[in-house]
């Protein structure tokens, strides 16, 4: 007569080894799901990317495109208008409070979405030079982060149209990060109001390609 509790015995291992066949199967199969997703959300990512910046770039065209057509400014004859005052005007339409710097600082500060900007001009130029100063840092004792950081404003440089660098804080032991943009800004452009808001926003893309860059690499370093 077969021995009752051996059967049993090997009924109940050939149903864990069964159990365990099928988990590895499950676990394999999530594994590579999982990758399918990020590879496709990184895609999605990328394409969306792409798509906001074709869209900037098409209206800054646009606007260039319209003031060759349009060189003729509009305002009064004998009253033509600077690009100091007409920044100051512009950065008002936009919903922008500003301040100006004191005595002989032709420097205007203004906030942007949150964000602290400054900027130089006069009203003897056509041009407006845009500064978002220490918007990031990382400590210079962390060799690592230094080295990433200096890789992703290479990266931010040639996505963006703002120009990104760093500079070191000798006795804060920062290496801090800022963001500086030279546009045109005359009279005769039209639709100021959008192009300051496009050249603007640019900075915030410049915060974003980078913060994404370190991440990037922080990960890619992990998984080697």
């Amino acid at each position: 007569m077969p021995d009752v509790n051996l059967y049993w015995l090997q009924c109940i291992k050939g149903y864990n080894h069964l159990i365990t066949k099928i988990m590895g199967v499950y676990f394999v199969y999530a594994f590579f799901v999982f990758i399918a997703i990020a590879i496709a959300l990184t895609v999605w990512n990328d394409w969306k990317e792409g798509k906001l910046r074709k869209k900037e770039f098409e209206q800054k065209q646009a606007l260039i495109a319209l003031q060759q057509k349009a060189p003729v400014s509009t305002n009064p004859p004998g009253k033509a208008v600077g690009a100091r005052d007409l920044f100051l005007d512009t950065l008002t339409k936009i919903g922008c409070q500003y301040q100006l710097g004191e005595g002989e600082d032709n420097r205007i500060f203004f906030a942007y979405q949150g964000e602290h900007f400054f900027a130089d001009t006069t009203n003897e130029t056509n041009y407006v030079h845009l500064w978002d100063t220490h918007w990031g840092h990382v400590e210079l004792y962390d060799i690592d982060e230094v080295s990433r950081l200096r890789k992703a404003i290479n990266t931010s440089n040639l996505k963006t149209s703002v120009t990104t660098i760093f500079t070191i804080d000798e006795d804060g032991k920062n290496m801090d990060v800022h963001s500086k943009s030279t546009i045109p800004f005359m009279s005769s452009m039209p639709d100021l109001d959008d192009y300051l808001r496009v050249e603007l926003n640019d900075f915030f893309r410049a915060h974003q390609v980078v913060g994404n860059e370190m991440h990037k690499l922080r990960e890619n370093e992990q998984n080697t």
